[in-house]
């Protein structure tokens, strides 16, 4: 393999968000979709548990059943020798995704598509619910957040759809099975729609035959990284399958639920929830990343994602949970105006919370005011800003109504658990290392939550300092 070649190939699987090239009319297309949050449950009567004996483990099961025809090309070829020169690489995704692979790998088997499909998410993510593309598309399956809340996918304050295994494969195999259909069951062309946009691969198929020619993906002219796109797919195919005769050592990852979803009865702490599993709060936080805070959100969705061995004992112990004791009074760290727990709790009971809002990278005044439902003018207007671009780390003071669905508990709850935050006013010959030290907090903290960046201090300038920089 030339260096040209060898160097795109590290480049290309080092990227995770391949997804990002999607564009909203693209996938406008094909129009919405039902709400895709199903609860995942064991089958048993699936081809997958019938072939249990025959299969004890995952990643032997999912080489048998792979149906699509291995491709004779030469990046399918360069992607596979680059796969079996780096088993490290293929034993950390592989790893990664031994908890959530028997579930993938159900609703695969459960919809009758290909199982090479349950590799995807190598592809796109390295098997990492948290990733994030520098195009903004987020978890397994790299959602754009427009397309996500179009594939049933919510996303606010509490929780990110995008980020939850289960919503969001449900989502990704509704949109590729649409995709299948949409190019008459050709599916390197859906594949590679799922990349790009099926409007991209339309033109592409147009022009060929306009022309007389093939209108199989490698026929077709595509951008460079479509192209890799569905060979890496092809290639990590290949290695699987033939895991024995290239020397690869896969996970032995038992052929059977690992995991199952849970109903939790409403809103719950997850450190209390963690508890009643026998878990750490940071094992059950890694089976449920689409939750962005501690606790769940007051309007749902009301599921947690738990080792099957415990899910039954918790999910009854949790729907007999009295209401007091499944929110702490230190659950929800959301940062208020005030310093003083009665104001906070007369700010909460109204009808509005007042809420920091660190900016992180892609937030937009748009896409905030969304989030909490308000106005981008107000946004605006709370924090004197007279253009709508935005710095990373820069905090915002949020107005949030409070919805009438949340419960008096959850309200009090979290007004009594406010980040303690307050303004500092620079003084002559402050500087950020001396105001961290007053405070005790971190000079980089200080930069982010005030958007700094090299900007130096100025007598007069009023700073956030928070005191507790939880997550909120």
């Amino acid at each position: 393999m030339n260096m040209k070649l060898h160097l795109a190939l590290m480049g290309a699987l080092l990227l995770t968000g391949c997804q990002a090239l999607q564009t909203d009319s693209d996938k406008n297309n094909l129009g919405s979709t039902v709400n895709v949050m199903s609860n995942y449950r064991s089958h048993a009567t699936s081809a997958l548990d019938r072939s249990e004996s025959s299969h004890p483990y995952m990643w032997d099961r999912i080489a048998d059943e792979m149906q699509l025809p291995m491709p004779n090309d030469p990046d399918v070829i360069a992607y596979r020798d680059w796969y079996i020169k780096h088993p490290k690489y293929l034993r950390t995704v592989t790893e990664r995704a031994a908890p959530f692979l028997h579930l993938i790998t159900e609703e695969i088997d459960k919809r009758q598509m290909p199982m090479e499909l349950v590799l995807l998410p190598i592809v796109e993510s390295a098997y990492n619910p948290n990733a994030r593309s520098h195009g903004n598309a987020v978890g397994l399956w790299q959602f754009l957040s427009a397309s996500g809340r179009r594939y049933g996918l919510k996303q606010d304050y509490w929780y990110d759809g995008r980020r939850d295994v289960v919503a969001s494969t449900q989502a990704a195999l509704d949109y590729l099975a649409q995709l299948n259909a949409y190019f008459e069951g050709d599916w390197l062309n859906a594949v590679a729609a799922y990349n790009a946009g099926e409007g991209r691969i339309q033109n592409a198929i147009t022009a060929n035959r306009a022309k007389g020619k093939a209108t199989d993906f490698f026929s077709l002219n595509l951008p460079r990284q479509t192209m890799e796109y569905v060979p890496r797919l092809m290639a990590l195919a290949d290695v699987i399958k033939n895991a024995k005769k290239y020397g690869i050592d896969l996970p032995k990852v038992p052929n059977r639920p690992s995991v199952r979803l849970i109903d939790t009865k409403g809103q719950i702490d997850l450190r209390t929830a963690a508890e009643q599993a026998n878990m750490s709060l940071p094992a059950l936080k890694k089976l449920n990343p689409g939750f962005s805070r501690n606790i769940t959100s007051p309007q749902g969705p009301n599921h947690l994602l738990v080792p099957i061995s415990i899910a039954d004992e918790l999910e009854l112990a949790l729907a007999d949970m009295a209401p007091q004791k499944r929110v702490r009074s230190d659950s929800e760290r959301v940062a208020v105006a005030s310093n003083d727990a009665e104001s906070a709790t007369k700010v909460v009971s109204g009808s509005s919370l007042t809420i920091h809002h660190k900016v992180k990278r892609g937030d937009t005044l748009k896409n905030i005011a969304n989030v909490y439902g308000v106005s981008e003018k107000n946004l605006m207007k709370w924090n004197r800003l007279t253009k709508k671009k935005l710095k990373l780390g820069q905090v915002l003071l949020v107005n949030a109504p409070v919805k009438n669905t949340v419960g008096k508990t959850a309200k009090v709850s979290v007004a009594k658990a406010a980040v303690k935050s307050k303004r500092y006013e620079v003084r002559r010959g402050d500087s950020l290392s001396s105001i961290a030290e007053k405070f005790q907090i971190k000079v980089n903290d200080l930069v982010r939550w005030n958007g700094l960046g090299h900007n130096r201090l100025k007598p007069g300038q009023t700073l956030t300092v928070r005191l507790d920089d939880s997550g909120a």
